[in-house]
């Protein structure tokens, strides 16, 4: 008997999950060094404080980390004022999104969302087998009225990014709280909040207000993106303590490793490089805004650290095109002819559009 055979069928057809072109094997490939806009990472590095704290650790990690990110979970707790029972910490934010479809996974229990959101959304259903109901997109946001309608007794997760990744669209105050108030005590909320200290728009919701008025709603918020802190993975969800006190039902021991925590404690207490990551990021994004014009592409308007470009061709083959040049950006997940396009530093941007300009 194969490996394959005690294998679950459902299993057996999905498609091994491997990280698409990672810089590293493409500038073994090409020889040179490459350009990296697919991951949207914070091009301008961590804090100096937050390598600084996980140099100076180094030396203290033979013992297992803090199980609960105690110290982590303390200075969230203040900054939010909220309770440390109403936080978990853990490899990323994408991990307690796992312990969330594991903990409500049940036979005919099934997950609602976006048909053009983040591809792990649609992944963690697939590995349990959940049900998976998709909604189209409506000018490259949620349509919560349309997803509304598609909750049924069966619906146990729906599941938001806010921004939404990959088309860099919010959901606005206003319309979440309409959808909060039609969605079933049976529901929970999943706002996934990677990119939201990008986010300058008054319209844009406070999450944690639902989570303090006792909504079933649980907020992901990560130290990835504009902490610049993905290769240490890192994130922290934020619910009712009933809710939070369930994720650890399931989540492994030992799960956040003892640098990411003593590294994200001092990249969140620099307020400062934030601060500049972010206004940097929006004047690159208004550079690149200017430069897709020029050329008559037309984009949607991000409130991330990435933009949306329409192609009117097939992605993958500009995407292709621009590998070749050196140039890493990534086909938008749902929009087969949309790129999506990390903002990268005023170097990297021009090396983005001069390697454009040459495959379009």
């Amino acid at each position: 008997m194969s490996f394959s055979q005690i294998v679950p069928e459902h299993i057996q057809h999905i498609p091994p999950y491997k990280s698409e072109n990672p810089a590293e094997q493409v500038e073994r490939k090409l020889g040179v060094p490459v350009v990296q806009l697919g991951m949207n990472e914070n091009p301008f590095g961590p804090s100096p404080k937050a390598v600084q704290a996980a140099r100076a650790f180094l030396e203290k990690i033979a013992p297992y980390p803090d199980d609960s990110a105690y110290f982590l979970r303390q200075r969230l707790a203040s900054h939010y004022k909220i309770s440390m029972d109403e936080i978990i910490v853990s490899s990323g934010s994408s991990d307690i999104l796992a312990m969330t479809y594991d903990a409500l996974h049940s036979p005919g229990a099934e997950v609602l969302t976006g048909e053009a959101s983040f591809v792990v959304f649609y992944q963690l259903a697939e590995i349990l087998n959940m049900g998976l109901v998709r909604t189209p997109m409506k000018e490259y946001a949620f349509d919560l009225e349309a997803m509304a309608e598609r909750i049924t007794s069966k619906t146990r997760l729906v599941v938001l990014a806010n921004p939404n990744n990959p088309t860099g669209t919010i959901i606005g105050r206003a319309e979440l709280d309409k959808f909060m108030n039609k969605a079933p005590d049976h529901v929970l909320v999943v706002l996934d909040e990677a990119y939201f200290e990008y986010v300058n728009d008054p319209s844009y919701p406070n999450a944690l207000d639902y989570v303090r008025a006792g909504k079933p709603v649980l907020v992901l918020r990560t130290f990835s993106k504009v902490f610049g802190l993905a290769g240490l993975r890192i994130g922290y969800g934020i619910s009712t303590p009933e809710i939070i006190e369930t994720l650890y039902k399931v989540r492994m021991a030992f799960n956040t490793n003892s640098v990411a925590q003593v590294a994200a404690l001092a990249a969140w207490d620099d307020r400062e490089h934030v601060q500049k990551s972010v206004s940097m990021n929006r004047a690159e994004l208004e550079f690149l805004y200017h430069e897709l014009s020029k050329r008559h592409l037309r984009y949607v308007p991000s409130h991330a650290n990435f933009v949306l470009v329409e192609l009117k061709k097939p992605a993958r083959d500009v995407t292709s095109a621009l590998l070749d040049q050196g140039v890493i950006v990534r086909p938008a997940w749902g929009c087969p002819a949309c790129m999506r396009v990390s903002v990268g530093t005023h170097e990297q941007n021009h090396a983005f559009l001069a390697a454009l300009d040459k495959v379009l």
